[in-house]
Formats: C-alpha cells, structure tokens, sequence
C-alpha cells in the first residue's frame, strides 16, 4: 500500500516545478523529498521522472501520476469531510420552527433529554418546512399547522393567538377586535424573526410599512416609546413581566389563532419518543 503522503508530495512538486520549492512548501528538506519521489517510483515500479545534472522533471508516467494523485487526493478530502460531517449530524438535533416563542424551551428540554448532544436551531418562515423534514435538513420540526400523518408523527404543543398592541390614543385602541385588513396601510413596528407571522401579516395588509428590529429587546423599548402599532400575542402577553399603558386588541382573522405541533418524520418516531412522552405527560 502507497503512503499517501507519497502523493501529496509528488503533487506539490507537479505544482512548483521545482524540488526545493516544494520542499519549502512541504516543510521538509530537499533530500528528503528527492527520496521520498524515488521511493514512489520503486512502489510504482515505473519511472516518474527525468533526471539532469541540475534539475528533476516529470515525464509522460509522472504527468499521469500527478492527475491519479490529484484525483485520489479530493477523493480523500471529500471522504474526511463527509465522515465528518456524518459525525456532526450524528451528535447534532436540528430543529426548524415557525415560531421563535417554544425555542427557548424546547432546547431546553432537548438538552436534558439528549446529553451531550448539540441542539441546532432555526425560525423560518418557510411554508415548506415541514418538507425539510422529509429532505433531512432538520430532525424536528415545530409547525403551526398539522401535517400529513402518514408521512410525520406530531402532537400538539402549544397555541396562540395573535394581538395587535396599540397605544391609548389610537383611533383603533377601543375595538374589540380588529381584522388585519382593518389595519393595513398604516406602520408597524416588527420583529424581524417572528416566523410565519411573518408572511401572514405581510399577505393580509400588503400596503402597509414594517420597521424591522432585530433585537427582541431593542424592539420592546421602542414599542414603549413610540406611537406605532406593534404586534404581540397572548403567550408572550402571558410571559411578560413589563407593565405596559399600550391596548392589546385581538386579530379575528381565523389565520390568527394557531396552534403548533412538534412534528418529526414517522420513521424517528422511536428515536424522539422521549420528546413525545413529555408533551403527552403535560397535556
């Protein structure tokens, strides 16, 4: 069996031309290279190069060797990576939400579940994710909407329903209730990482303006200290320790009152079925 460090070498030579500047690049000495290109071809049993009184030059059986080498060496390369990469995923539980309300929690019970294990996270609010379960990109997913049960096991977690927060004297502050229609053309203040929230209010007001904030307590300040309309919900309304003079007005559309699954493909079904055993001890 050739040493592979055989190759690297004839190919570091194939790319600067020359011994010493290989070896310069290798780290080694020059001596030490030429034998090492002698001993490849007594492995090989073939001349690999042509030899002049100052200087080393590849030859026909050389040239094709450096492309072999080139090639086995990506293979290498792509195999490390790979097996690595397995190593990852294999240690790794990713998860795609909806939602950025349940991820707090949710890695935190993942983590006592699964120790030693990293937990991988991500909002999204991509209509297909549940999809990328099927593709492999996540291992869990939690959904606003119940999928296919012949494809996933899911259960229910969570619901919410959507609010929109106003100050005191906004023209809309003493409804009862509002449609997102009723609210469209005007500026609000948002969330960046809100999830399908997201594309709903985008879809159901088009002509209104977003102020995107990406941090969640940047954005809660400016709330407080604004006259622009926000939006919240009665989870986070719920969890919420700051007083606040602002009217919640709740969202009638039907779209507005969700409820979210933690979803996994059928065929993982055993492997988080610890997962599922906490949320059937809780509801």
């Amino acid at each position: 069996m050739i040493e592979i460090h055989l190759f690297e070498q004839l190919v570091a030579f194939a790319s600067c031309g020359t011994l010493s500047s290989a070896a310069e690049q290798l780290h080694i000495s020059q001596p030490a290279l030429s034998r090492s290109m002698q001993r490849l071809e007594e492995e090989l049993g073939v001349k690999l190069f042509d030899r002049q009184k100052s200087r080393l030059s590849l030859n026909k059986n050389g040239e094709l060797a450096v492309r072999y080498a080139r090639s086995l060496l990506m293979q290498e390369n792509s195999m490390i990576e790979q097996i690595r990469e397995f190593d990852r995923k294999r240690r790794t539980i990713s998860v795609g939400s909806c939602t950025p309300i349940l991820i707090p929690d949710f890695v935190s019970l993942l983590s006592s579940l699964y120790e030693g294990m990293t937990i991988s996270t991500e909002v999204t609010g991509d209509p297909g994710l549940a999809e990328h379960l099927k593709q492999n990109k996540y291992h869990l997913a939690l959904l606003h909407e119940k999928p296919d049960e012949d494809i996933y096991y899911s259960l229910p977690v969570e619901r919410e329903h959507l609010y929109v927060s106003l100050p005191p004297v906004h023209p809309l502050a003493d409804a009862d209730g509002l449609y997102l229609k009723d609210l469209d053309g005007q500026t609000f203040l948002l969330y960046s990482q809100i999830g399908f929230w997201d594309g709903l209010c985008r879809q159901k007001m088009p002509t209104a303006r977003f102020l995107l904030q990406q941090d969640y307590n940047v954005l809660g300040e400016l709330v407080e200290n604004s006259a622009f309309p926000a939006f919240t919900t009665d989870y986070v309304m719920k969890r919420s320790r700051q007083e606040s003079d602002r009217i919640a007005v709740p969202i009638l559309d039907e779209e507005a009152n969700v409820t979210y699954y933690c979803t996994c493909l059928r065929s993982e079904k055993a492997r988080f079925k610890a997962v599922f055993e906490h949320f059937q001890a809780e509801r």
